[in-house]
């Protein structure tokens, strides 16, 4: 989920665009309470934030040992001097880079300028999450001019999977709507792993269990992504986003008690190579 600041996207914040919820906080320490009660009502030991390092330091300060960080990259938020950044993860400020909305600025992850955080993310085994999903309509002719479709294509993942072949890759928001490229890719290189953040609350129920089904479609085959597939929840400002997101999993019939074991929690723990009681 993201560590931004209350206001954002405005004061008064939006609602939410599906619970039609409005956010009650009025301050970034208030945001970080309702998102920690949350968390903890609902038996989520740990989350990875990703927003500015700003951002990321004040809810690590108020959430304890809750949060890992995030390396945030959006047009608004260039990416801080490599320096900067290895820095922040020698101190454990950061532990990931993702969110990184590369396709908003106009990059392909191949971009040159790219290749100093990627060489080192490979060097010290740092997870790489890239937004791989649709936005919202319109945007290459509003905020993100630079924006392309084919930009978050799955495929161009192909590229930088050769050129940093023991990278650890994630494609955030599963590659939607792309379902066969996000398997192919997947099944070619089978250390690459999706989150289901966004699609699975911001969809309409049916069309993300349909997505999601597809994707499980591939278990106990030899390219069997229910053992790499991650939940998320992509939560910005709005914490019952949370909520919405776990429900649309345990909804989901077709999954087992051990496949959603493995989404919620197993998966992840083996991708972040996390520490567990």
């Amino acid at each position: 989920m993201h560590a931004f600041a209350w206001n954002r996207y405005g004061s008064p914040p939006p609602r939410n665009p599906v619970s039609r919820q409005l956010p009650s906080a009025q301050s970034d320490a208030e945001v970080i309470d309702q998102t920690l009660a949350i968390m903890a009502e609902l038996n989520i030991t740990k989350a990875i934030i990703s927003g500015p390092l700003d951002d990321v330091r004040r809810w690590q300060e108020q959430g304890g040992g809750s949060f890992l960080g995030g390396l945030y990259y959006h047009p608004r938020n260039p990416l801080p001097e490599l320096d900067v950044v290895i820095a922040a993860h020698q101190n454990k400020t950061l532990s990931v880079f993702g969110e990184l909305g590369l396709a908003y600025g106009g990059l392909y992850p191949h971009d040159p300028s790219l290749s100093p955080y990627f060489a080192y993310a490979q060097e010290m085994q740092i997870p790489v999450g890239i937004h791989m999903a649709l936005g919202e309509p319109n945007l290459a002719i509003t905020w993100a001019p630079e924006f392309r479709v084919d930009q978050v294509n799955p495929l161009v993942i192909e590229q930088l999977v050769l050129a940093y072949p023991e990278l650890k890759i994630y494609l955030m928001h599963a590659g939607w709507p792309f379902l066969d490229n996000t398997k192919a890719i997947m099944c070619m290189f089978d250390h690459i792993y999706a989150d289901l953040s966004v699609i699975n609350w911001l969809l309409p129920e049916a069309e993300f269990q349909a997505y999601l089904l597809a994707l499980m479609n591939t278990a106990g085959g030899e390219c069997d992504l229910s053992k790499r597939l991650m939940y998320g929840s992509d939560q910005m400002i709005w914490p019952d986003a949370i909520r919405l997101s776990i429900e649309n999993i345990q909804n989901a019939s077709f999954l087992s008690h051990q496949q959603k074991a493995d989404i919620f929690f197993n998966n992840a723990v083996t991708f972040f190579g996390l520490v567990t009681d």
